[in-house]
């Protein structure tokens, strides 16, 4: 049995060297993954997305996300942004504030330029108290239609 997959996977390999432009499909397939972990975590399933405040429901969770959209399209070069947040499931006895993302993609009109990257990456770093390699900004795509 193992045989067979360890020669299937050095098929797959061998035609993936062939294969022109292999880091856009790489980048491709690590960003589909991303997204694909972001749609199914936690943050989308409104049992963990809300917390119960004083004054009724309180999404915490939109409410950073928006927060920080708002933020960052303030930044000199960034442009119009969309941020995805990928939050850990949390146990019912854990406060909300108290948690870290896992992951952070920031998609912006200025992701092309490295100093707005860099501007990016280390602002939500600090925002959050993560490690600046689990936050990913990609620009946002241009409409070519004409």
């Amino acid at each position: 049995m193992w045989s067979k997959i360890k020669e299937k996977f050095s098929t797959f390999v061998s035609k993936l060297k062939k294969l022109k432009h292999v880091e856009i499909l790489v980048a491709l397939t690590a960003v589909a993954l991303m997204l694909l972990i972001y749609f199914g975590s936690s943050c989308s399933s409104s049992e963990n997305a809300s917390i119960n405040g004083a004054d009724g429901e309180y999404d915490y969770y939109t409410d950073v996300v928006s927060e920080l959209e708002y933020k960052l399209s303030q930044i000199d070069g960034v442009g119009e942004v969309s941020v995805l947040v990928y939050w850990p499931e949390r146990q019912d006895d854990e406060t909300v504030a108290a948690y870290s993302p896992e992951g952070v993609i920031i998609i912006c009109d200025g992701g092309n330029d490295i100093a707005v990257k860099m501007k990016l990456i280390s602002s939500v770093a600090a925002y959050f108290g993560i490690s600046e390699n689990k936050i990913n900004v990609l620009a946002k795509a241009t409409d070519n239609k004409k």
